[in-house]
């Protein structure tokens, strides 16, 4: 069983990389990670298709673009991201450290709306017309 509790300090890591992302916690449709920013460090825009995030700032401060707007993060905030939103983030003049979480989201109805679909028609060619 993969460790329930965690100490985020243990997963900080600024050696050196611009950007470095730990994950310490996967599961099925969720993961958690420390991600630890070097002062002046850029994720450039981007958007995910199929993952909401949300983003806890732990220490130091940013900025998080968000949809085209820039929204100072510091510690004690939480920024939610939606599944197909532009954003990105530029770290401050210090290490900011952020914890991230990201949901996969999972179509279950639609797999299987498409599943049910797919049978009745095959289905409905075996009988007689």
């Amino acid at each position: 069983m993969a460790a329930l509790v965690h100490y985020l300090n243990e997963y900080k890591s600024l050696n050196g990389s611009p950007i470095h992302s730990t994950p310490f916690y996967v599961g099925q449709d969720i993961i958690a990670c420390l991600v630890s920013l070097q002062p002046g460090a850029l994720v450039p825009e981007h958007m995910h298709e199929h993952q909401d995030e949300i983003f806890d700032v732990i220490e130091g401060e940013g900025i998080f673009v968000l949809a085209g707007q820039d929204i100072v993060l510091k510690p004690g905030m939480t920024i939610c991201v939606p599944a197909n939103t532009l954003h990105g983030l530029r770290a401050g003049d210090q290490p900011w450290i952020l914890r991230e979480t990201v949901h996969r989201r999972v179509y279950a109805r639609q797999a299987l709306r498409r599943a049910w679909q797919k049978r009745w028609q095959k289905l409905r060619r075996l009988l007689p017309r």
